[in-house]
C-alpha cells in the first residue's frame, strides 16, 4: 500500500513538472517553458554589392511568448567585411563585398531561454553576364526595324549573344521596359518584352527569333496587353532597357502569361538571380 502511494505521488510530481515531456520546469527557467525555434530563412544567391535581407519572421515559440532576435555572421569569405544592420530586429540586412559563401546565424529568445542557432546561407557572386549583339551599341539608337509597326518598324526583337554565364545557371529570362515619359520608373515601367524559362544552352538569339520553339519558354504580356515583343513605339526620344537574367536551378518555373517589368521581376526572383546584364537603347 505504501509502495502504491509513493508511486502515485511520484507520478503527480512528474505530471506537475512536465516529467518526460522534454520541457524544462526548473525554477531558473520558470514553469514548463518550451524553448523557441529560430528560422533564419533559406539559401539566397545574390550579386556582390547588392543588399541582402535576412528574415527571421518564421521563428516561433510554442508557448506564444514574444521573441527577441540576435543575428551574427558565423563565417564569411576571407577579407570580407560583412556588417549586419539591425542585428537585433526580426529582419537584418548586409551587403556582401566579396564573392563566396556567407553563413549568418540567428538566435531567438522568449524571455526565458534562447533557441539553438539557425543558419542562413548566402552565396554571393561577382560574375555578371555579358551581352553582345550587332544591331546597336549599349546606349545607342535602336534601329527602325526593331521598332513597333505603329511607328513604321518591323517589330523584330533584339539579337543577343550571352557570355560569362555563372556556372550554376539553369535558365535565362529577358525583360525589356521603358521608364520614360508617361511610363513610370521602377515598378511602374511599361513592359515591352518578357521571355522566361530560356534553357541555359540558348546563348545566341537571332533578330526576331521565335523563342517559343525552345522547350518550356513562355512569353509575357507587354503594356498594351498583347503577348510577346513590342518594339519601341514612341515618336519622342524614349530610353529602353533590356536585361538578361541568369537564374539558379531552384528558381520557380514561370507559367501562364506573366506581367513582369524589370523591377517587378527582380523583386520576385531576387533569391535566384546569379547574374544579369542590361542593354540600353534610345528610340528614335
Amino acid at each position: 500500500m505504501k509502495a502504491l502511494l509513493c508511486s502515485g505521488l511520484i507520478a503527480l510530481v512528474l505530471v506537475g513538472c512536465g516529467g518526460g515531456s522534454g520541457l524544462d520546469c526548473s525554477a531558473s527557467v520558470n514553469a514548463c517553458n518550451a524553448a523557441p525555434v529560430a528560422d533564419a530563412g533559406g539559401q539566397q544567391n545574390v550579386l556582390v554589392g547588392t543588399t541582402v535581407t535576412l528574415d527571421g519572421g518564421k521563428s516561433s515559440d510554442a508557448d506564444g511568448n514574444p521573441l527577441t532576435y540576435s543575428w551574427s555572421v558565423v563565417s564569411a569569405p576571407p577579407g570580407a567585411k560583412a556588417i549586419l544592420s539591425t542585428a537585433t530586429s526580426k529582419a537584418a540586412t548586409f551587403i556582401p563585398d566579396t564573392a563566396g559563401i556567407y553563413l549568418v546565424g540567428l538566435t531567438v529568445n522568449d524571455g526565458k531561454v534562447s533557441s539553438p542557432v539557425a543558419v542562413a546561407t548566402i552565396n554571393a557572386s561577382n560574375t555578371n553576364l555579358s551581352l553582345a549583339q550587332t544591331s546597336y551599341a549599349d546606349g545607342g539608337s535602336i534601329p527602325l526595324r526593331q521598332a513597333a509597326t505603329g511607328v513604321g518598324g518591323s517589330n523584330l526583337s533584339t539579337p543577343l549573344s550571352i557570355g560569362n554565364v555563372p556556372t550554376a545557371t539553369k535558365r535565362f529570362a529577358i525583360v525589356m521596359d521603358d521608364e520614360t515619359g508617361l511610363c513610370q520608373t521602377g515598378l511602374g515601367a511599361c513592359r515591352h518584352w518578357g521571355v522566361f524559362n530560356i534553357p541555359v544552352a540558348k546563348i545566341l538569339i537571332t533578330e526576331g527569333e521565335n523563342l517559343l520553339l525552345q522547350s518550356g519558354v513562355v512569353y509575357g504580356s507587354n503594356y498594351t496587353g498583347s503577348v510577346g515583343y513590342l518594339g519601341p513605339n514612341s515618336a519622342s526620344g524614349h530610353t529602353y532597357k533590356l536585361t538578361v537574367y541568369a537564374l539558379s536551378a531552384d528558381a520557380p518555373f514561370v507559367t501562364g502569361v506573366p506581367e513582369y517589368n524589370r523591377a517587378r521581376f527582380e523583386v520576385d526572383f531576387k533569391p535566384y538571380i546569379l547574374g544579369k546584364a542590361t542593354l540600353t537603347g534610345v528610340y528614335p
